[in-house]
């Protein structure tokens, strides 16, 4: 059966279904790298790993699947807030949400990495992620852009300290969901973002320089930090995050890290005696 141009442009060009001019011009402008065309590695040959890797690679659990590098990302974040929390004002048990269960395995792997009294809960939108509730976390069953069901987990949780966002990866979800649970985080915690290469894919509603993507959307929050600098409004994707509680957003390959604690206002320092 012969393929009509509309489908042999969404198989060619990654276009969602019921793709608009605007997909196909963002498409086109970003010709977007399949994600099979990428090697997949089940060991890396090296004496250098983060504790989070080797912890990743002597998982012997339900699958779950993430690149290489977050695993040192999330080292580099996590581990001094892990060991000292108290020096971020948090206060232990940590609470850990992540949107996005599968097949439960990054659960386990956070159960080892942020330990037995960690409060850690997962959410996914599919009924089978049930199947994994209680056996290395709290699993419950809704939408991430539902914001009363999200409002209610942390509400169970009393809290959150770390929100992991590997969920649907759409543009438009990633960035309703930070609107949402932004103001829920904890002073002293991080908010990450996973997959954001998915925002230079149309089918995730992305495109380079698109202002509709979750990327664009994210480097606006840089012009937030520095709001006392200029006298303009700068958040012109009403994300909703001030200066005042961002203290800093960092962007590695595909992961954005937002932290959220009390940002003063700068002031000027004069050193020396003469």
């Amino acid at each position: 059966m012969l393929k009509s141009i509309p489908q042999i442009l969404r198989e060619r060009l990654q276009l969602p279904v019921g793709f608009s001019i605007a997909d196909l011009v963002a498409s086109i402008r970003t010709l977007p790298v399949k994600i099979d065309d990428f090697e997949v590695l089940d060991k890396v040959p090296s004496n250098e790993l983060s504790s989070l890797t080797r912890m990743a690679m002597r998982q012997n659990g339900e699958p779950f699947l993430k690149w290489w590098h977050y695993f040192d990302i999330y080292s580099r974040e996590l581990d001094s807030l892990v060991s000292h929390p108290e020096k971020s004002g948090l206060r232990r048990p940590l609470r850990v949400l992540e949107i996005g269960v599968w097949r439960g395995g990054s659960l386990g792997l956070w159960r080892e990495y942020f330990g037995s009294d960690a409060v850690i809960y997962g959410v996914d939108i599919d009924p089978n992620s049930s199947l994994y509730n209680g056996t290395h976390a709290q699993v419950r069953i809704g939408s991430q852009t539902d914001c009363a069901f999200m409002n209610s987990v942390i509400d169970e949780m009393s809290g959150v300290d770390v929100v992991i966002d590997d969920g649907s990866h759409n543009s438009r979800d990633v960035i309703e969901t930070l609107r949402c649970l932004w103001p829920r985080l904890t002073f002293g915690g991080l908010y990450f973002i996973e997959d954001l290469h998915t925002s230079y894919w149309p089918a995730w509603g992305g495109g380079l320089h698109r202002r509709t993507s979750s990327i664009e959307k994210l480097k606006s929050l840089v012009d937030v930090l520095h709001q006392p600098y200029f006298e303009r409004q700068a958040d012109p994707f009403k994300l909703g995050i001030t200066q005042q509680e961002l203290f800093s957003v960092s962007f590695f390959d595909s992961v954005t890290v937002l932290s959220k604690r009390d940002n003063l206002e700068p002031r000027p320092f004069r050193g020396g005696r003469k």
